[in-house]
């Protein structure tokens, strides 16, 4: 008897404690902080921000003057150029921008590279960029790090992701006009995740594709009101953080999604920072490197192409009270 009461009550003591969980805005910089919440429900509202990056680099080489994506690997930066370009990606110093190895992919093409990203043993380059929306070779190459030797100049060849996009039926071609267009992914576990470049409506959408070679249909599992263009994406694992890179009325802008679930990006925090004194500069590429420092490359527009940096710990706490889901 005595051991059905003490089962009945530790059944009573988990039902209270369960039901005491509160949903709620769990960021103390936000402005509905909730200091009760034990569950962090998406729900945090920001004041507008505005800041001004430091700049890195103000005239990266000509050689890479077109610079659309970018990743942080071996001591260096590593970026590509855009549409019609030699299928090419570029390493270069982080304090000089002097170009310190170039790798030639022999079985590709640049129609429109994107976005470049990377795994521990990889790094993929997309052939996604889909101004008219009417593409049907959309592709990834894949590239063993294990290829990539010591030599200044070296080519290598890269397996290939094709793939088409899961909600797209008519490939119609409407250029700048389109929901179809695409700049930005990243790699998070063994699934690639691309962020759609919306000219309609300005929204981006989130799509998964296995990163293995072979032929797939991008699955459609989300979508977020970026209200602009996005053209770069990274994600910082350690943290719990991702950031979109894109522009608006051709002023940049920062997206940072941080307290998420596994690939539930957008069901965190989401926080927007406007970059200014950068206006008509076309923003394309952005990694992480260390301490939370995110670097963004820009192509040659009203200025050189150059490199700029901001630092996510400005407004992401890394001192959050802990919830109880993740205890």
């Amino acid at each position: 008897m005595l051991i059905i009461r003490f089962f009945i009550i530790c059944i009573l003591f988990i039902s209270i404690k369960v039901d005491a969980q509160i949903c709620g805005c769990t960021d103390n910089n936000a402005n509905n902080y909730n200091n009760n919440a034990t569950i962090n429900d998406g729900s945090c509202i920001y004041d507008k921000t505005i800041y001004h990056p430091n700049i890195l680099i103000d005239s990266l080489p000509d050689i890479i003057n077109e610079t659309s994506g970018l990743i942080y690997y071996n001591g260096g930066l590593w970026t590509h150029n855009d549409s019609d370009r030699k299928p090419e990606i570029y390493k270069f110093d982080t304090i000089t921008g002097h170009i310190l190895q170039t790798v030639k992919i022999n079985n590709a093409v640049n129609i429109d590279w994107e976005d470049i990203t990377q795994d521990s043993n990889y790094i993929y380059v997309g052939d996604f960029g889909n101004n008219s929306g009417d593409r049907t070779n959309l592709k990834i190459y894949k590239i063993s790090k294990k290829n990539i030797t010591k030599e200044k100049n070296i080519s290598v060849n890269a397996s290939i992701i094709n793939f088409s996009f899961s909600d797209q039926t008519e490939f119609v071609s409407n250029h700048c006009n389109n929901n179809f267009d695409c700049e930005a992914f990243f790699c998070f576990q063994d699934s690639l995740y691309l962020f759609s470049k919306n000219w309609i409506d300005k929204k981006t959408k989130l799509y998964v594709l296995p990163s293995i070679q072979g032929n797939y249909i991008a699955t459609l599992i989300d979508s977020f009101n970026v209200n602009g263009f996005i053209t770069g994406a990274d994600i910082n694992i350690s943290a719990n953080e991702i950031t979109l890179i894109g522009y608006c009325d051709y002023i940049p802008f920062v997206w940072l999604f941080f307290d998420f679930k596994g690939n539930k990006f957008f069901s965190g925090n989401k926080r927007r920072i406007d970059i200014s004194g950068l206006d008509f500069v076309q923003t394309e590429g952005i990694t992480y490197t260390y301490n939370k420092n995110i670097l963004i490359s820009a192509e040659k527009s009203a200025v050189l192409q150059s490199l700029y940096r901001i630092n996510a710990a400005l407004w992401i706490n890394s001192k959050k009270k802990q919830n109880i889901r993740d205890k």
